[in-house]
């Protein structure tokens, strides 16, 4: 090597330097570790090979000049990006945060008690209680869901359950466990986001239910395989919940296990059941009904749940950015975009022919309670609720469409619902309609299917299509909130 090129083999080893860095750090925020490693490795190499040179030259005694010129340069790039690897690993800014998230929040547990007619769900709690000290008390999230062999041998298990720990702080804990990837259950920790104490959560009654219900429920596990339903089954359990229909219902309370629709334990028009349930059933077979069981049972008026039903819709609601439709009596709700305590639903007070009759109700406390504040919002007008929004408590849209989807009326209020008047959108403006529409043989007199107004900016918009579920339309805009409508 020559006088001339050794001083470049110290810029080439900080080039490189540079390079494998800029590589490092592309790693950590985007992941990827073969994809990235295949093209580090010559770079590396090529930087270790000029290092065990650079080495050599100094043994020899080569002494490089601009020293510390190099040495800023080097500690430039250090910084430069070293510090874009450490904010790759603060949370969600790369793919290194969810390896750095997964290294203290992950746990795997090794599975020992997975049969849960010998354990029930107790053998997935003290296995994962030895590891990670689970709180006394714990609540579900939403469901646990536990599955099993016809033997008992659990096969899966998918929950997240929560409780406080000794200082009175939220701890979470997401289950999750398949057989045919090990005996270990995975663990994720939680620290209590999104998660409150809620007594109808409760899971200790659900291992309750398992004990009581353990002779029973072994039996109709092993009748639904002498009956060739050999397979998979499960238990999901969601809590407190009221119970509106008594088939397939049994009660856990007394020592005997009592069949809902017996004479004591039967429901009326008067009355219904309120008890933390957990369902049996075949997770591969909908033609099996499943079996449910209930515990810590009480009788509640028919009116008390409907007023639960109604404030759980009104919650889901909230929790949405528009409207929902309860499925199970065609009720359409929403909530002010403005303030979440003024609730406004559509109820069905009548239907004939395919086409329902609303009115329209207020509420003034988040859902609590409700009352009419308009008999005939839709002018006479039947059909089905397109959908509810509320800008403001005073300022609205509700939507009807045809029994046939192919039109629809939007009508608008300013006065918190008290009145209404329709929409009306300037079709006489319309000089041309979508080409695929043409393609199809529609005219401009097929577009009478309006949608609901959107906000985008300080604009309302609304398309007006041939029919429900149709994409290609025509936008319509107004910027006086909904006074005057022009094409887009």
């Amino acid at each position: 090597m020559t006088q001339k090129t050794k001083p470049l083999v110290d810029y080439i080893i900080l080039i490189l330097y540079a390079i494998c860095m800029y590589i490092l750090w592309k790693l950590c925020e985007l992941g990827g570790m073969r994809y990235w490693m295949k093209i580090m490795l010559p770079f590396a190499v090529l930087l270790i090979i000029l290092l065990i040179i650079r080495l050599v030259l100094r043994y020899r005694g080569y002494r490089a000049s601009y020293f510390k010129f190099r040495l800023v340069l080097f500690a430039v790039i250090s910084l430069t990006f070293g510090g874009m690897i450490i904010h790759a690993a603060i949370p969600y800014n790369g793919a290194l945060s969810w390896k750095v998230d997964d290294f203290f929040n992950h746990k795997k547990i090794e599975f020992k008690h997975d049969n849960i007619y010998k354990n029930g769900i107790n053998g997935v709690l003290n296995d994962i209680d030895r590891k990670l000290s689970l709180p006394d008390k714990l609540y579900v999230s939403d469901d646990f869901y536990v599955s099993f062999k016809e033997n008992g041998t659990i096969t899966n298990v998918e929950a997240l359950i929560y409780g406080k720990d000794d200082k009175g702080k939220l701890k979470g804990y997401l289950l999750s466990y398949d057989y045919k990837e090990g005996d270990k259950i995975n663990v994720w920790l939680n620290e209590g986001e999104g998660l409150s104490v809620n007594s109808d959560k409760l899971l200790e009654p659900f291992i309750r239910i398992l004990q009581k219900s353990h002779h029973h429920y072994k039996e109709q596990v092993n009748d639904w395989s002498l009956n060739g339903h050999n397979q998979t089954y499960a238990f999901l359990y969601s809590g407190k919940t009221q119970i509106d229909s008594a088939k397939g219902i049994y009660i856990l309370d007394l020592e005997k296990i009592h069949d809902s629709e017996s004479a004591d334990y039967g429901l009326s028009d008067q009355r219904g059941i309120v008890g933390y349930e957990a369902s049996l059933f075949v997770p591969n077979d909908k033609d099996i009904s499943s079996i449910q069981y209930l515990i810590d049972t009480e009788y509640v008026s028919q009116e008390r749940l409907k007023n639960q039903h109604d404030i759980e819709a009104s919650k889901r609601t909230k929790k949405s950015e528009g409207w929902i439709e309860d499925d199970t009596n065609g009720t359409m709700y929403t909530f002010a975009l403005n303030d979440k305590k003024i609730g406004y639903r559509l109820v069905v007070i009548n239907a004939a022919a395919g086409s329902r009759f609303y009115s329209l109700e207020k509420s003034i406390n988040g859902g609590q309670n409700w009352e009419v504040l308009n008999e005939n919002p839709f002018a006479d007008q039947g059909g089905v609720a397109e959908g509810i929004v509320f800008l403001s408590n005073d300022f609205g849209f509700i939507g009807i469409q045809g029994a046939s989807g192919e039109h629809s009326q939007i009508y608008i209020t300013k006065d918190a619902g008290i009145s209404f008047r329709q929409v009306e959108v300037p079709m006489e403006q319309v000089t041309t309609i979508p080409k695929a529409a043409k393609e199809k043989g529609l005219t401009l007199d097929d577009y009478q299917y309006i949608s609901m107004p959107k906000v985008k900016g300080n604009k309302l918009f609304i398309t007006v299509t041939a029919g429900e579920g149709e994409s290609d339309g025509i936008d319509f805009y107004s910027e006086d909130n909904g006074e005057s409508w022009n094409v887009y």
